[in-house]
């Protein structure tokens, strides 16, 4: 099947859109944005441009922008509201996607009437069970949290806590919109500037359960903003191919 932001070419190339992120099989409008994405690209001639350097993902999925005809489907998905800015990287079309992303939540359309995307900051990824023995790859494990507000978002009073109630308090750092901080759960240095914020919970173990967990973000004032399910991925429907 495919999702609101991923398609598998007809030579079985998986392909993750570059600058959006659609909502994940648990969260409200997955189906909507899926079904966007199938009118947009299913069994049609798509275009595809790259950016310098960026070629692909930490799963190994390419990335690009998708042109399906006259529609950049990218674009597209942002500007019905089933998607949102995300940016890891430079990106060529992000005052256009900022832009229409502002123009979709002021409407209201797909996400931006759902609770879930109230921001400002929203979990888009929990990585919870790291790849061999996690209790030697700490940092095998770990969260993304991206800025979907429309403007900057000071992290600093913001708190990332397991199902147990083990927190994780940002110090410092400040995140643009569609912009993202990665919090590892071992041991390393801060990196507080640039697209993709890193951060370290320097936990002597594992803070997220391989059999599921929740992470749950609060704001300074103690309010919960966002809310994300890891549970152990047990086989998903193939992606079905574009030409």
């Amino acid at each position: 099947m495919i999702d609101g932001d991923t398609a598998v070419l007809e030579n079985g190339v998986v392909l993750r859109y570059l600058g959006i992120n659609a909502p994940e099989r648990q969260e409200p409008f997955y189906r909507e944005a899926a079904k966007v994405n199938e009118r947009l690209t299913l069994r049609k001639k798509v275009r595809l441009e790259f950016e310098a350097g960026c070629l692909y993902d930490r799963g190994g999925r390419f990335l690009a922008y998708v042109f399906s005809g006259p529609e950049f489907v990218n674009a597209s998905l942002i500007r019905e509201g089933m998607a949102h800015l995300f940016c890891l990287q430079p990106l060529k079309y992000y005052g256009l996607f900022y832009s229409l992303q502002e123009e979709a939540r002021e409407e209201r359309r797909g996400i931006w009437g759902s609770r879930d995307f109230w921001g400002p900051l929203k979990i888009t990824t929990v990585k919870g069970d790291a790849p061999g023995d996690d209790r030697y790859n700490l940092n095998g494990e770990y969260v993304r949290i991206c800025n979907i507000s429309p403007g900057l978002v000071e992290l600093r009073g913001f708190r990332l806590c397991n199902r147990r109630g083990l927190c994780y308090t940002f110090r410092m750092g400040r995140l643009l919109p569609g912009y993202t901080a990665l919090v590892f759960s071992g041991k390393g240095k801060d990196e507080i500037h640039g697209h993709q914020l890193k951060f370290f919970w320097n936990s002597p173990y594992p803070v997220w359960r391989n059999k599921g967990d929740k992470a749950t973000l609060f704001d300074p004032s103690g309010r919960p903003i966002s809310s994300f399910r890891f549970r152990p991925l047990r086989g998903r429907a193939p992606l079905r191919p574009l030409r």
